[in-house]
């Protein structure tokens, strides 16, 4: 890093701190500590954060970057340290896998990198647009969606078989002005969900795809669920939205005055982990959609949300209102409740 942009990152670290110091409440005295959110690792001068993942609780990957240099990040059980790839890669956005021998990230240029539990590999794929999400229903069922958003330009849709990736002619879409598609989460090889810009939603089902109408306009940016009937997709540009589906319909609501939303997680059907903007972390009831506010532990953007298999929570993001920098990353964790 560049001794301008250390400065200038430092600078604005501590701009952030004197805000959280100054403008935030305590956590409430009753709750345990250890279910407080607290830093999971230095994050400041990485870049961003943008997605954090992993098959188990000792083997977990957060991935982000600058412009020019993609980063990957990785927890082992004890600590998190950050991988050298043995390749260049540009800011990378999303990770998803099947064990720890076999792990996809996506990012800009249309990247995607593979690792295969001894060696990190590019794979080629049609495209150089941004690569925004990933999922597979197993490793020769994979999807990745992405697009410049521009108004221009057709959003990505990408599948990986056991030849390689290859493009996906998306379906005519009702719903105009779409140029990207954000995220993909499904249940099996055939209910795969796709969210996007303006609010669109693509699912998969009997071996095709089709656009369903989730009831928002505003873009959708991610999306998770437990089973074919709890899915919660979560995006909103200024106000936060959300849309549930039920197993036979979608119901949408928004939450304003909460932020934007950017990632989302659940571990069972009857609530969902959300991040956003300005460091929303909120637990919503999928019954009512109805959100609980967290005490606020960071004022930076947050862009993913995960739970792990040993029961810890972890979200990442950074200073993602600031598209020519400085890159400050953040990564804060917590203990799941039980009720969780």
């Amino acid at each position: 890093m560049a001794a301008e942009e250390m400065s200038s990152v430092r600078r604005f670290v501590c701009v952030v701190l004197v805000a959280v110091l100054a403008g935030c409440s305590d956590p409430p005295t009753s709750a345990p500590v250890e279910t407080r959110w607290a830093p999971a690792f230095e994050a400041a001068e990485l870049g961003w954060l943008l997605n954090v993942w992993g098959p188990a609780g000792d083997d977990l990957y957060a991935v982000g970057g600058r412009q020019s240099d993609g980063l990957v990040m990785h927890y082992d059980g004890r600590r998190w340290a950050r991988l050298s790839l043995g390749l260049d890669t540009p800011r990378l956005h999303w990770s998803y896998g099947f064990g720890r021998d076999d792990v996809t990230v996506v990012g800009d240029q249309g990247t995607v990198v593979r690792w295969n539990g001894r060696a990190w590999s590019p794979e080629a794929t049609p495209t150089r647009a941004p690569l925004w999400g990933v999922w597979g229903a197993s490793p020769d069922d994979l999807w990745a969606v992405g697009g410049t958003g521009d108004g221009e330009s057709a959003p990505v849709l990408l599948h990986r078989d056991g030849a390689g990736w290859t493009a996906v002619e998306v379906p005519t879409l009702m719903r105009a002005g779409v140029g990207a598609f954000f995220k993909v989460w499904g249940t099996g090889a055939d209910n795969v969900y796709v969210v996007g810009q303006r609010g669109v939603v693509l699912h998969r089902h009997g071996g095709r795809w089709r656009e369903e109408f989730a009831g928002v306009s505003g873009d959708l940016v991610s999306l998770w669920g437990t089973d074919a009937s709890h899915v919660l997709a979560v995006g909103g540009r200024g106000n936060a939205l959300v849309a549930r589906w039920d197993g036979s319909a979608w119901t949408a609501r928004s939450l304003d005055p909460l932020p934007g939303l950017n990632g989302v997680w659940m571990r069972t059907p009857d609530a969902a982990h959300v991040v956003g903007v300005n460091g929303a972390v909120i637990r919503l009831d999928l019954a009512t959609l109805t959100p609980v506010e967290e005490p606020i532990a960071t004022v930076l953007d947050l862009h993913s949300v995960f739970g792990d298999a040993s029961g810890r929570l972890t979200a990442v993001g950074g200073s993602l209102g600031s598209a020519s920098g400085p890159f400050v990353g953040v990564a804060i964790t917590r203990l799941l409740r039980a009720s969780e």
